[in-house]
């Protein structure tokens, strides 16, 4: 089975939390249930995922225990790596971990299952989904999303990964620039060695180019798992993402 750390850290003011009138979006309530909550259930009901981290406001996951959801508290303790470090520090170094943001409500346990199958035996260091155009156009058309042309075709990155946490305790500044840019997939193609930049442009850069390169640029073995699964990719920023969500999660 597969530990997961769910990252609900990080609140600050913004347009989207000024709204519902909360201090961390994770928190963010459609019909009653916080954004949050969503993602721990599937959680809990994914058959091959074992024990759930939670790291965030400590009060706020304290009322979410108390409500009935199953986890376990890290208080968080500043940027998203310093969180990361904190979900990473009591779980097995070798063995593979989920990493997972508490905003990305549309998500099954079906996807969560379906996602780990495609990695496959597991066998390397760090999974990523990247995800097809043609998923979004399909299950979620009003969605805006930043794609990058690759030769498999339109992609972009969800917000889910698995990586060895024994990894980032010894690695962590590699993967400081990979996070700083998941969701800008444009500047990460900035800092391609030219020969790639030159098969980006020429529409050729393949997914197994971007492996190798991120393989050696993070010292370990990465694979990105190309599909379908655009739940992944249908996270909570802005004020007409949650529009969204709230339209799906009310049927």
């Amino acid at each position: 089975m597969i530990d997961a750390v769910v990252l609900a850290g990080g609140g600050k003011q913004e347009p989207l939390t000024e709204q519902e009138g909360v201090s961390n979006k994770a928190f963010i309530k459609i019909e009653d249930k916080p954004l949050l909550g969503y993602v721990l259930k599937v959680l809990n009901e994914a058959q091959s995922i074992g024990r759930i981290v939670v790291v965030g406001p400590e009060a706020e996951l304290q009322q979410l225990q108390q409500e009935g959801y199953r986890f376990d508290l890290i208080p968080e303790s500043g940027s998203m790596l310093d969180n990361l470090a904190e979900g990473f520090a009591g779980l097995s170094g070798d063995r593979l971990a989920m990493v997972i943001t508490g905003d990305i409500p549309l998500i099954k346990p079906e996807v969560v299952e379906e996602f780990l199958n495609l990695c496959g035996s597991l066998e390397h260091d760090f999974y990523y989904p990247v995800l097809r155009r043609e998923a979004f156009a399909r299950d979620f058309p009003e969605t805006e999303r930043t794609y990058v042309r690759l030769k498999e075709g339109l992609v972009t990155g969800g917000n889910l990964a698995l990586l060895r946490p024994g990894w980032f305790l010894k690695n962590r500044k590699r993967l400081e620039m990979f996070i700083s840019y998941r969701k800008k997939p444009l500047k990460l193609i900035k800092i391609l060695p030219f020969s790639l930049i030159i098969k980006y442009l020429f529409k050729t850069l393949s997914i197994s180019d971007l492996e190798r390169f991120l393989s050696k640029l993070m010292n370990l073995e990465a694979r990105a798992i190309i599909c379908e699964l655009a739940e992944l990719g249908i996270d909570v920023d802005k004020v007409n993402d949650l529009e969204l969500v709230k339209k799906y999660l009310s049927g």
